[in-house]
């Protein structure tokens, strides 16, 4: 594997990057070799609180490391995925503050039935009509 096949390779997991979670890279992907290891570091657009790393793939050569990437992003959940995530955490978040703010449970519960049911939708999947 030469300069330009990793270089090839690193532009490929960039775009696979954007690809699937709808997001450019804050830190391009390189690769970097150091104590006997080579690493390629993930991002995807910058956030707070180191939110934006993706992962680090390493292996022991350039190309287990870049494999080791292709690996992490494939696992990656799609977009829409990634969306339903963000908003049942949203939507658990408020639960959790109503509770400490002892907000009665008459206008808990139905946040609380939505998330069930947006979670046995997740694990059953969509029933068929």
């Amino acid at each position: 594997m030469n300069v330009s096949d990793i270089t090839a390779r690193l532009y490929a997991i960039n775009a696979a990057i954007l690809e699937k979670t709808g997001e450019k890279p804050f830190i391009a992907p390189k690769l970097e070799i150091a104590d006997g290891q080579c690493f390629v570091y993930l991002t995807r657009e910058y956030r707070t609180n180191y939110d934006y790393v993706i992962g680090a793939a390493k292996g022991d050569t350039p190309e287990a490391a870049l494999d080791a990437a292709d690996r992490i992003i494939a696992e990656l959940p799609s977009i829409e995925t990634a969306k339903l995530h963000s908003h049942m955490a949203r939507v658990a978040d408020c639960i959790d503050k109503a509770t400490a703010d002892a907000i009665p449970d008459e206008y808990v519960t139905p946040l609380r039935m939505t998330v069930q049911a947006m979670t046995e939708n997740l694990l059953t999947g969509p029933v068929a009509a």
